[in-house]
């Protein structure tokens, strides 16, 4: 996270232990954490946040015993621009949001631990609320910072 944008995004430290099945289906909590007094307005797109963030790439899952990183299906999409205001979300000074994202269809192996990070880039954050974003703001991004975001580590645990 670049401290500049004011957003922290966070999973759930420890995922729950399960037993191994041939795909598995997990629940990981992402959190954003807004560090600063003021609201700010990202766009989801690419994020933890985003409707397809389980196919969109933004997650790693690895073998915590080798280092291999599993394989995860991911989706190349487009995205019908300019953005709406529903591809916005706005996260209050202070304020932490929650989302679950179901990684599914992932091969573990039974016994091993592993090790689940989420990362990426925000494309566009605006130091302001939602309701100030204007449609000529979301039509070339005027006014948005970029830059890459980078949670901490969750675990999780094939038994």
């Amino acid at each position: 996270m670049q401290p500049s944008l004011g957003l922290q995004v966070t999973l759930a430290s420890q995922l729950p232990i399960l037993h191994a099945q041939p795909s598995l289906t997990i629940p990981v909590k992402v959190s954003v954490h807004n560090t600063g007094s003021d609201p700010v307005t990202f766009l989801k797109w690419g994020t933890p946040f985003d409707a397809h963030a389980a196919v969109s790439g933004v997650f790693e899952v690895c073998d915590t015993a080798d280092g291999t990183l599993l394989a995860l299906d991911v989706l190349k999409m487009s995205r019908k621009l300019p953005a709406s205001a529903e591809d916005l979300i706005e996260v209050a000074g202070g304020q932490v949001l929650d989302n679950m994202v179901e990684l599914r269809g992932i091969h573990f192996q039974e016994g091993h631990d592993y090790s689940i990070v989420t990362k990426g880039i925000w494309h566009a954050i605006w130091k302001e609320p939602l309701a100030s974003v204007t449609a000529s703001q979301l039509a070339d991004f005027s006014g948005a910072n970029r830059g890459e975001f980078r949670s901490n580590v969750a675990l999780v645990k094939i038994e």
